[in-house]
């Protein structure tokens, strides 16, 4: 079996039930792309594997859980999009790692704490540049769920 499958996107189809485990299987995929539906459960920690992953977006979901920290393996990862869905926790320092990340968009979850300097480290604006330029998540407000001094935009 070939299992060169370069993008599944499936956005705002209806698409339902639980994540699968055997996605990581598909060692080739670069765009993962399962938007606006009604997916639940956790992140599988097996999508760490995904090494040449570029998009990983599952906004608008009903994902609960914590982000595995195996996703902060995906040293080519560009866009983490999970914003819209009931994940916990807080935001790992290792997400810092993603040297190549430009658009993290983390707001209306139920995270909370502050967000890692390692984050902010990677922001367009910081010294020396990183490339993140999008930040969000939900630090507005005057009781904010997480307190982030780097964000582009707070949800």
């Amino acid at each position: 079996m070939n299992l060169c499958l370069d993008q599944l996107d499936f956005e705002n189809d209806g698409l339902s039930g639980i994540l699968a485990t055997e996605v990581s299987e598909l060692t080739s995929l670069r765009f993962l792309i399962l938007e606006q539906g009604s997916i639940s459960g956790n992140i599988p920690a097996s999508y760490g594997d995904l090494d040449r992953l570029l998009i990983l977006d599952m906004d608008f979901n009903q994902l609960t859980g914590t982000l595995p920290e195996t996703l902060f393996d995906l040293s080519s990862l560009q866009q983490l999009d999970l914003n819209d869905n009931q994940i916990t926790g807080t935001i790992s320092p290792s997400i810092g790692d993603l040297a190549f990340l430009t658009f993290f968009h983390i707001g209306h979850n139920e995270l909370s704490g502050e967000m890692p300097t390692e984050v902010c480290a990677n922001r367009n604006n910081a010294f020396p540049p990183g490339l993140l330029g999008v930040l969000v998540t939900d630090c507005a407000g005057a009781n904010p769920e997480v307190v982030c001094p780097c964000c582009s935009s707070c949800a």
